[in-house]
C-alpha cells in the first residue's frame, strides 16, 4: 500500500492550520500594541490641551484674563497628531462652540472634514475656547511654538 500520499496531505494541513494561527497570533499583538500607543497618545493629548498647568487651556487663561499680552507655548506631544479647530461643524464635545481638538489625522480625499470632525468626536481631545477667533486652524504637532493673543476680544493663535 501507497502511504505517502495520505501522510502529504495530513502535514499539509497542519501546516495550513500552524499558519493561520500565527497570522491570528501577529494581528493580535499589532491590535493591542496600537491600542496601547493610542492610549497613550490619548493621555498626551489631554496633558496639553487642558488639566495640567503647562496647559494650553492655561496659556488661553492667561491671555484672556490680560496677565500677558501674549504667550508662546511650546507644543510638543502627541507628536504626528494635529491641533485642529472647527469653523461650521463641530465636534460633539464642542457643543456647537468655537474649540481646539487635538486629535489624529486623517488621509481623504473627498469627505476630509467630516471624516476628521468624527475623529476629533471619538478618538480626540477637545477644549471649548467660546472666544477664540474664528479661522481654520490645522498645525501638525511637531515640536514647535504656538503664539497665542488677543485682539479686539478674540483669542489668535498662530504657529511661530
Amino acid at each position: 500500500m501507497n502511504k505517502q500520499g495520505f501522510l502529504l496531505a495530513e502535514e499539509t494541513l497542519k501546516i495550513i492550520i500552524a499558519v493561520i494561527c500565527i497570522i491570528f497570533l501577529i494581528y493580535f499583538l499589532t491590535a493591542l500594541y496600537f491600542a496601547k500607543v493610542g492610549e497613550e497618545k490619548l493621555k498626551y493629548a489631554t496633558a496639553t490641551l487642558k488639566n495640567s498647568t503647562g496647559s494650553l487651556e492655561t496659556a488661553i487663561e492667561e491671555v484672556r484674563s490680560a496677565k500677558k499680552q501674549e504667550v508662546l507655548f511650546a507644543l510638543q506631544n502627541p507628536l504626528g497628531w494635529n491641533l485642529i479647530s472647527f469653523i461650521d461643524e463641530k465636534p460633539n464635545s464642542c457643543a456647537g462652540k468655537n474649540c481646539l481638538c487635538i486629535c489624529d489625522d486623517v488621509w481623504d480625499i473627498g469627505e476630509f472634514l467630516n471624516r476628521q470632525l468624527k475623529e476629533c468626536s471619538v478618538n480626540g481631545v477637545c477644549l471649548i475656547v467660546p472666544d477664540l477667533k474664528e479661522e481654520k486652524l490645522e498645525i501638525e504637532i511637531n515640536k514647535q511654538f504656538l503664539l497665542i493673543n488677543k485682539l479686539n476680544n478674540e483669542i489668535i493663535i498662530k504657529e511661530k
